[in-house]
């Protein structure tokens, strides 16, 4: 059974946290379609103000966007079974293409009907960003951010071509292009059929209890929220300063600032080393956000250049806060519906509410100069709370989190959907050391001993696997259990997430008939005794 090779050596040659490929083209749909309903002035006639009716559907959208995640993340499990299926996901993306009709309509249509289209985009928005956040949380970090940042590249470069329909009076096939969009991601997204995702959407247990949001994330959460919002007031109030004939110029500017960050990213990603937690680059880019627009306001640019900047630091601060949420979700055994829901439902809230603030101050007629010291008061409150929000200790912790001990799977409990009967595991108040067939020495095993003990483990482990019928992946899972290793260890070394090592666990319980580790270990240990019996006589 592959003895020759570590097990280490082993998984990283079937498994390197590869990039979902169909994940990171669908995520490029989803981000190119937020970025053009969110950019609809070019699809407008001439005689209506496109900065209005742009602000006015930011808003709606991401409201009901950050509600809906914060809504299901409640409901984790039944989010998972229920909405985010292909069949319902598909439905879904078909619903957001009409609504994506009426949105580009609005200006033309009555007020509730645009309204509730909306509502409906940023509600659907919702449901493929918890399947693409599924999709991400299922890889390591390195992997997840070579893949967002392609997301996002190939995202900008779909808005551009849209763009370039546009220009060159093909009005209609552009229109087409952005209703396309939404099922196309959906479609994408579901043709993505790797281990970790499959497991997610099939085996959320209902009879498991999920961590709570930690205090860490709480924190950092909150920074997030109040950084999304100090750019999106500079987002809401400075483009109306900009003239009409500026906008596809600062639109270009975004655009390839947002590209040439995303690149800087991934080649950053890329030559990290394997096992980089990136916690001192995400926490760079967190406190660089806030300082470079402190330093931009304290020169007193121009509005075109305030307002870029922002937008390319607000895409830049999505992108670092996705990273950290998969990650969260990836190292903790946290569903990822249940992180990205919280932590990126609570960041188009504050998005949302910077946006509607600055429309708002413009609205009521408010001096760029009186608008400069709200921005100075805001950016200092900002920076004030940095230093008690935004922690580097924090972020490190949450790139790489230990395993509390209510995680560690020694008690975990099969599913009730299958059918059979959890007992209640006692309390382990030290860890076992059981005696496998054949037992170890009484003294201290010398190497090549304890090499001989963990091969023969293996073998046994391979022979329990093909009787009851284990897949290649739980055989796996089964071994490294049989070595004592936990949750946590086994997850690191098959370079899959935490809740696809508990799903492994489950059905590995399931199909050997027993319940806590407790059990699978005198299993083993008797079913290596009954076969050493038979070698024997």
């Amino acid at each position: 059974m592959r003895e020759e090779l570590g097990f280490g050596e082993e998984r990283l040659m079937h498994s390197m946290g590869r990039v979902p490929t169909f994940g990171v083209i669908g995520a490029s749909f989803w981000i190119a379609w937020i970025t053009i309903i969110y950019s609809t002035d070019a699809f407008f006639p001439a005689d209506i103000d496109p900065r209005q009716a742009t602000s006015g559907a930011f808003v709606i959208s991401t409201l009901s966007l950050g509600v809906t995640l914060i809504a299901l993340s409640f409901f984790p499990q039944w989010t998972m079974r229920r909405l985010l299926g292909e069949r319902p996901l598909s439905w879904a993306s078909c619903i957001g293409a009409a609504a994506t009709l009426v949105v580009l309509n609005g200006p033309m249509l009555p007020t509730p009907l645009f309204f509730t289209a909306a509502v409906l985009t940023g509600c659907v928005t919702a449901l493929i960003a918890l399947r693409v956040a599924i999709a991400f949380s299922e890889v390591d970090t390195r992997a997840a951010l070579v893949g967002m940042g392609c997301a996002l590249m190939l995202g900008v470069l779909v808005y551009a071509l849209d763009t370039m329909l546009l220009l060159c009076e093909l009005r209609s096939l552009a229109v087409v292009v952005l209703v396309l969009l939404l099922p196309l991601a959906a479609f994408l997204l579901s043709l993505d059929v790797s281990e970790g995702t499959s497991l997610a959407l099939t085996d959320a247990d209902r009879s498991l209890e999920y961590p709570r949001i930690s205090t860490k994330l709480a924190r950092l959460i909150a920074y997030i929220v109040m950084l999304l919002f100090l750019l999106s007031l500079t987002r809401g109030y400075y483009p109306n300063l900009i003239e009409l004939s500026q906008f596809a110029t600062s639109r270009c500017l975004v655009g390839l600032g947002l590209i040439a960050a995303a690149m800087a990213i991934v080649v950053m990603a890329w030559i990290a080393p394997r096992h980089t937690v990136f916690g001192v680059l995400f926490y760079g880019i967190l406190l660089g956000s806030v300082l470079t627009v402190l330093v931009l306001a304290l020169l007193n640019v121009t509005p075109v250049i305030m307002g870029d900047v922002s937008s390319v630091l607000f895409g830049v601060t999505l992108l670092c806060l996705w990273g950290l949420l998969c990650r969260v979700s990836f190292r903790s055994g946290r569903l990822a519906v249940q992180v990205i829901g919280i932590g990126f439902g609570a960041a188009c809230l504050g998005a949302t509410a910077g946006m509607g603030a600055g429309s708002l101050l413009y609205a009521i007629e408010v001096s760029p100069r009186s608008f400069s010291l709200i921005m100075a008061a805001s950016i200092i409150l900002c920076v004030v709370a940095s230093l008690f929000l935004l922690r580097l200790d924090d972020v490190r912790a949450l790139m790489q989190p230990a395993v509390r001990d209510s995680d560690v799977d020694d008690t975990l409990s099969i599913a009730s959907a299958t059918s059979v009967t959890t007992s209640p595991t006692p309390a382990l108040s030290a860890p076992t050391t059981y005696k496998l067939t054949p037992a170890l020495p009484t003294e201290i095993p010398i190497p090549s001993a304890l090499g001989g003990y963990q091969a023969s483990l293996r073998r046994l482990c391979a022979v329990l696997a093909v009787d009851h019928g284990l897949s290649q992946r739980e055989a796996d899972v089964l071994e490294l259990l049989a070595l004592s290793k936990d949750t946590k260890a086994i997850a690191d070394e098959l370079f899959i997430s935490f809740n696809t090592v508990r799903s492994h666990v489950r059905r590995i319980y399931v199909k050997l008939d027993v319940h806590s580790r407790r059990e699978l270990m005198e299993f083993i240990e008797r079913e290596g005794g009954t076969g050493s019996e038979c070698t024997h006589s």
